[in-house]
């Protein structure tokens, strides 16, 4: 089975860190990293024990136009059907991690679902009425594509085509209008393809999304009494020793070549966002326990 995950030149050292963690429980896997950059402008004493394929050697169509529409973060995951088309190239099976996850236990159980399955999505959430609010995740997407297996076949094929297309189109992030780059299109890949497997595997693709109904026993590297698997570190600090690990590898902040400038941070409005999102909680509560 092939790994691979994306990411820009800045995201290099977390991308390495993954794949060293995929060779310490995979160690003769196959493992690239998908750069949205020009590899060229990766600084020359920066070195990478893991191959890495720009996205020039690749022939997206309306790549230009999508470098014009779309901010970063929208780019970088809208380029993944067409990475993912490019991994099948080389196996027949893939599976893609995004480059703030790490493996800590094999997943070969993943490949052998693919003897059965074209794909394999991984929902958000598992357990009905834990997560403080599960509004939220109707919002984002039932199915994270932060952690997504993929087989050689027609069917995959086609899903990857459909979700090209709409990526290149309609990839931008607008929660209002149901648009969320690459994720939410996966919400109909169930009804519209066959051999569509829902990996109900606690210990994969742990986020601050699901963190809430998911129980991590460190000394055990378990979770809900299953195996942990893969933590995606996006939007929260790597464990203390990820980050000793991460320091291996020093890298002067590039700006991207590609896509439109991620806005300034408003902290302001991320805290008032926050605190409404605890009062809505609160009501939700309040409400469910007067019915």
């Amino acid at each position: 089975m092939l790994f691979f995950t994306l990411c820009y030149i800045n995201q290099l050292p977390n991308a390495i860190l993954l794949g060293d963690t995929i060779r310490e429980n995979h160690p003769n896997a196959i493992y690239f990293i998908g750069l949205i950059d020009k590899a060229e402008r990766i600084p020359s004493a920066f070195q990478s024990p893991h191959k890495i394929v720009s996205v020039d050697e690749l022939v997206i169509p309306d790549f230009e136009t999508m470098t014009a529409t779309y901010n970063t973060a929208e780019l970088l995951n809208n380029t993944k059907p067409f990475f993912a088309k490019y991994a099948l190239q080389q196996s027949d099976k893939v599976l893609y991690l995004d480059c703030t996850s790490v493996l800590f236990n094999p997943v070969d159980f993943i490949s052998q679902e693919l003897n059965h399955s074209s794909i394999i999505l991984v929902p958000q959430l598992l357990h009905a009425g834990v997560h403080p609010d599960e509004k939220q995740i109707l919002n984002t997407g039932i199915y994270h594509s932060g952690f997504i297996g993929f087989k050689k076949s027609d069917e995959t094929m086609r899903f990857l085509d459909w979700w090209g297309k709409n990526t290149t189109q309609k990839g931008s992030t607008n929660l209002c209008i149901g648009l969320n780059s690459d994720q939410l299109w996966l919400e109909h890949v169930p009804n519209f393809y066959d051999n569509v497997l829902l990996s109900k595997h606690n210990g994969i693709n742990i986020g601050t999304w699901n963190l809430p109904e998911r129980k991590i026993d460190v000394s055990t590297n378990t979770v809900n009494g299953q195996p942990l698997i893969s933590v995606n570190f996006k939007g929260m600090p790597y464990w203390p020793a990820l980050n000793r690990k991460l320091k291996t590898y020093p890298l002067t902040p590039i700006e991207p070549v590609y896509g439109l400038s991620l806005p300034k941070e408003n902290k302001t409005g991320k805290l008032i966002a926050r605190n409404l999102r605890k009062i809505n909680s609160l009501a939700d509560k309040i409400i469910d326990l007067l019915q």
